[in-house]
C-alpha cells in the first residue's frame, strides 16, 4: 500500500512543534492583549470600520489569499500517495513556500482587524523562522533533486509573488 504523505525533502524535526508554540501565542495574545489597544493608543481596524469600510478591504485580501494558498498547497502535496514527486505548478508556480506564506498572510490579516504589539513581535519572529525552515528544506531539496530544483528557485520566487527571480535565496 502507498505511503501518503510522502516527501521528497526533510522538515526539521522540531518545526511542528515551533508552529503550534507560535501560533497558540499570536492567538492567545490577540484575545488577551488590551495594552496594544488600550494603554498605548494603537486603534483596532473594527473600531475605524464604520467611518472607514475600506479599511477591510487589507483585511479581507490578506486572510482570504492565505487561506486560498494553504489550501491549494495542501491539496497539491498533502493530497498525493505513493512516490512523492516534484511539484512546480499550481500555487508552487508562484512562490516557492505557499503554506508559509499563506499562513502568514492569515496572522498578518488578523493583525490589521487587532493590532497588537505583541503580536506583531510574534508574527516578526514567525517569519524570521518561516524563512529559516524554507532555507533548510532548500539545501535539502537541491541535495536530493539537484538541478531540477536550482532551476525551479531561477523561475520562482521564494516568498514574494511579483519579486525578481533569483537563484539560490
Amino acid at each position: 500500500m502507498p505511503e501518503k504523505h510522502a516527501r521528497l525533502g526533510s522538515e526539521h524535526p522540531l518545526w511542528d512543534r515551533i508552529q503550534v508554540v507560535l501560533i497558540g501565542s499570536f492567538v492567545v495574545v490577540m484575545l488577551f492583549d488590551n495594552i496594544s489597544t488600550v494603554s498605548l493608543g494603537y486603534p483596532d481596524i473594527l473600531g475605524r470600520v464604520s467611518a472607514h469600510p475600506i479599511l477591510l478591504l487589507p483585511t479581507v485580501f490578506l486572510i482570504a489569499f492565505g487561506v486560498y494558498l494553504v489550501k491549494e498547497s495542501h491539496a497539491a502535496v498533502l493530497g498525493r500517495t505513493g512516490k512523492p514527486e516534484f511539484v512546480d505548478s499550481g500555487v508552487y508556480s508562484l512562490v516557492r513556500h505557499p503554506m508559509y506564506l499563506g499562513g502568514l498572510m492569515i496572522l498578518l490579516g488578523f493583525l490589521f482587524l487587532k493590532f497588537s504589539l505583541i503580536a506583531f513581535a510574534i508574527w516578526i519572529v514567525f517569519l524570521v523562522l518561516c524563512d529559516w525552515m524554507a532555507s533548510y528544506e532548500e539545501k535539502d531539496l537541491l541535495r536530493v533533486l539537484g538541478k531540477q530544483y536550482a532551476d525551479y528557485q531561477s523561475r520562482v520566487p521564494k516568498w514574494l509573488l511579483f519579486s525578481k527571480r533569483k537563484t539560490h535565496d
